[in-house]
């Protein structure tokens, strides 16, 4: 692991369950947490948990770049509580100037990290199909689609999600483009001029060499991506299949 990449990227993950099966879901986490740290060295992790159970304070023991920090707000597989968070307070749990956010289905696949940290403000899988006339509108509005499950964010864009959240959105109650991806890649940009002009998100083609979504009829990269969202072969994904 480079100096650089130690000072610069903060590693988080989300883990929200309820007891019957929160075991099983942090042991998929941990092995997750383990194959990011193989590709990208081991950088200080942060855990958001909706309770501390003896599986995570075992793992946080035995590995000294973990934290854990305990949200009761997050309720056991409810996405829209982690968005919340995301959302509102992301930028407050990392002090370094980029969070690489993973899960247990989205993570590095290779090393190359250090290509995509200062580049962008935000970048994931894009969710937006490569052709001419949406690359068009989505240049001209800084409006492109991208997965938040794996993800590289810079604190300042995290910190004015926060911003508006707080100050105005919450307000409003619970609305579609609230889940904190299409909140941050979607809302934000067509909503407010200042953070439409203020931060850098990929477009299609550079988040394709970042990120490859299984869920997205997107056609899969020609060489292997950074990481990817939702279970995938390295076989599968480029074609290579047995």
């Amino acid at each position: 692991m480079t100096a650089n990449l130690e000072n610069e990227v903060t590693v988080l993950a989300y883990h929200f369950w309820d007891d019957q099966g929160y075991d099983a879901a942090f042991e998929r986490l941990a092995l997750a947490v383990r194959e990011t740290w193989r590709h990208c060295g081991r950088l200080k992790t942060v855990l958001v948990v909706n309770k501390s159970m003896p599986c995570v304070e075992a793992f946080a023991a035995d590995n000294r770049e973990v934290e854990v920090q305990v949200e009761p707000s997050l309720v056991p597989g409810d996405i829209n509580t982690m968005s919340a968070d995301c959302n509102s307070k992301l930028w407050t749990r990392f002090s370094t100037p980029y969070v690489l956010v993973i899960q247990a289905d989205g993570y590095p696949l290779r090393g190359g990290l250090e290509e995509f940290v200062g580049k962008y403000d935000f970048i994931g899988a894009p969710y937006v199909r490569d052709s001419w006339w949406k690359n068009l509108v989505c240049r001209v509005l800084n409006y492109w689609v991208q997965n938040g499950g794996f993800s590289l964010r810079s604190r300042r864009i995290c910190e004015a999600a926060a911003k508006y959240w707080n100050g105005k959105y919450a307000a409003k109650g619970w609305f579609p483009d609230a889940t904190e991806d299409l909140y941050y890649t979607k809302f934000l940009p067509l909503h407010e001029r200042e953070y439409r002009r203020s931060f850098r998100l990929a477009t299609n083609r550079e988040s394709l060499r970042f990120s490859w979504d299984a869920l997205v009829p997107i056609p899969k990269p020609e060489t292997l991506p950074f990481g990817f969202h939702r279970m995938i072969s390295k076989e599968a994904l480029l074609g290579n299949e047995a």
